[in-house]
């Protein structure tokens, strides 16, 4: 009877991991191609397939994460603002299944104020108080649950450096933002699936501070 049982667990637990491993992959694969794309289409199909994983998956946050990161970066290749607020209520609801699965994750805040930048596209006059303040909140959220999150860092140098001073746009403090992300991109841990974007784009802006600050001189 020992030697059935533990033959039950055993076999339990080689389940388990051919599951874990199975999935690890998938995210994998995924990621590759995620890091690579640069077309709306491209970004439609791999947030398709995170999605495809998601159904599979449903007890994990990570395929509706990247899901709608996916679909993050494909509207913005979007030039009919009368097609994005829809756009952004099906992302949303990725987002929020993420949060279901992981709540109080400095990622999916992230995402969250990705939306509201999303938002204030569409109409940046009659927007822009409402969403940017949104966007604020849940970055400083991010940054209040993983202090060590460099997209959150990111994300508030994006919006200090693109927003026009009278609307409290500052590139000297967005300069030390992406300072900041730069270095925790440095020291992140290095992991196959968890978010790592940001970290191109992050040195593409401390580059352009950098010129700012020769052309000053």
């Amino acid at each position: 009877m020992k030697k059935f049982f533990l033959l039950l667990a055993l076999g339990s637990s080689t389940v388990s991991f051919a599951q874990s491993s199975k999935f690890q992959s998938a995210i994998e694969q995924n990621l590759a191609q995620l890091d690579t794309a640069s077309t709306a289409a491209g970004f439609q199909k791999i947030g398709a397939t995170f999605e495809r994983i998601a159904n599979a998956e449903k007890s994990q946050w990570l395929p509706y994460y990247y899901a709608s990161y996916c679909g993050l970066k494909a509207v913005k290749f979007e030039r009919d603002l009368n097609q994005i607020d829809a756009k952004l209520d099906k992302i949303e609801i990725l987002t929020q299944q993420a949060n279901t699965l992981s709540p109080n994750n400095s990622e999916i805040y992230c995402l969250n104020a990705l939306i509201s930048f999303a938002r204030i596209n569409v109409d940046f006059m009659a927007r822009g108080p409402e969403y940017s303040a949104l966007a604020n909140k849940a970055l400083q959220t991010a940054k209040q649950l993983n202090p060590a999150n460099p997209r959150a860092y990111l994300l508030f140098g994006q919006s200090k450096y693109s927003t026009p001073p009278q609307f409290g746009g500052d590139r000297k403090l967005a300069c030390q933002y992406f300072e900041k992300a730069n270095s925790l991109f440095a020291n992140a841990p290095a992991s196959s699936i968890e978010p790592h974007w940001g970290k191109s784009e992050a040195v593409r802006y401390q580059g352009l501070c950098q010129s700012e600050v020769s052309v000053a001189k």
